[in-house]
């Protein structure tokens, strides 16, 4: 019963997870260029959430950081990449959810809640690259690793730790 009871709650969450990402999307405006082309249809892109006039609309080092780190989860998501799920849903996420989420809370600041920041002894741009490298930083550890390889051998430790766990006491040479 109870295993019953935790399979609604995820699949309860993944729905709304869903719905919610859906929600976002239909709100955002196409986006120009030759994605938005009639004669290069790709059905398979996920929707672009950052706008070139959202990037260019921050200060010159936050700029050129925005757009290396957009580069980078771009090349890392491209067909050629070697990337594994999860690592593909990170970079995902950065693209969709995490970059654009944190330029827009920078780019609304009011002109009340940067002096706050400011009284507080760091500034918003401050604030704005710290969240960029962070981002950037985890990007480039993502695709540094490999993370089905670790899982296979992990799991390959823990069937060898079952299948002869148990039993090595007794293979062990006792002096």
């Amino acid at each position: 019963m109870g295993a019953v009871l935790i399979l609604l709650v995820v699949f309860g969450v993944i729905g709304f997870v869903t719905y919610r990402d859906q929600q976002r999307q239909r709100q955002q405006p196409p986006l120009p260029g030759p994605a938005a082309s009639p004669m290069l249809p790709d059905p398979v892109a996920p929707a672009e959430p950052v706008s070139e006039s959202l990037l260019l609309a921050l200060p010159e080092p936050a700029r050129r950081h925005a757009w290396e780190l957009l580069c980078l989860v771009h090349d890392g998501l491209s067909e050629g990449s070697s990337a594994d799920t999860r690592t593909r849903f990170l970079l995902a996420q950065t693209r969709q959810s995490y970059l654009p989420d944190t330029l827009r809370a920078y780019l609304h600041l009011t002109d009340g809640a940067r002096r706050q920041l400011t009284a507080q002894g760091q500034s918003p741009e401050q604030l704005l690259d710290e969240q960029l490298a962070l981002m950037t930083d985890g990007v480039h550890e993502a695709l540094r690793r490999d993370h089905a390889a670790a899982d296979r051998l992990l799991t390959q430790g823990r069937f060898l730790r079952e299948r002869f766990g148990a039993g090595a006491e007794e293979l062990r040479v006792r002096k």
